[in-house]
């Protein structure tokens, strides 16, 4: 399977318990062997599968992307991507979220994941800290994720806290200086997305 190009769109789905739950379009950045970029534009519109399990955004009424967007960096076989955000009309650069999710999956239209729940936010201007401890272990006890994958998750948190308590980050520091096409229209899901079958 081949590399998208700069611009493409990229469907980021994520998949729980073997079925399809959630799926958002992103704008590629750069895509090659040793990493993919992709971004979540403003106003980004989300798609939602029929599923036992109903998405919380779903349950909240949540159906578009809000604020300015997001840059997702991902490596290949990275059990987490490092999401940049910014502030702002200015675009002031906060700081990184890495988000714990599953590794990526390359699909014909994007890629397939899965969030973790389990996160840590590095701002700009302060120590990182470790969020959504209590409804990572609630999702546990819920059945999202079983006790081997969640021990694995847990896993990669400690990793996530070496590494940013040793400051041995290995993202380039240039991307946050990053900013859109402003060409680029928000994307859209295509025509039959519910129907893309599972890599």
């Amino acid at each position: 399977m081949g590399y998208f190009r700069p611009g493409d769109v990229a469907l980021r789905r994520e998949v729980l318990h073997g079925e399809p739950w959630v799926v958002t379009p992103t704008r590629v950045v750069e895509d090659g062997p040793d990493l993919l970029v992709v971004f979540t534009a403003p106003g980004t519109g989300f798609g939602f599968y029929p599923h036992p399990r109903t998405h919380h955004w779903q349950e909240l009424g949540r159906t578009h992307w809000k604020g300015i967007g997001k840059l997702q960096l991902h490596r290949p076989g990275d059990a987490y991507s490092v999401d940049l955000y910014w502030q702002g009309e200015q675009r002031r650069f906060a700081g990184y979220y890495l988000n714990l999710q599953a590794p990526f999956r390359r699909t014909a239209l994007g890629f397939d994941t899965l969030d973790h729940a389990l996160d840590f936010w590095a701002p700009v201007d302060g120590d990182w800290q470790e969020l959504d401890r209590d409804e990572f272990e609630q999702m546990v006890a819920d059945g999202k994720y079983d006790p081997d994958e969640a021990e694995r998750i847990r896993r990669t948190g400690k990793e996530v806290e070496a590494m940013l308590t040793a400051g041995t980050t290995w993202w380039d520091p240039a991307w946050a200086s990053w900013e859109p096409d402003p060409d680029w229209p928000v994307p859209v899901l295509p025509a039959g997305w519910e129907d893309h079958p599972l890599p």
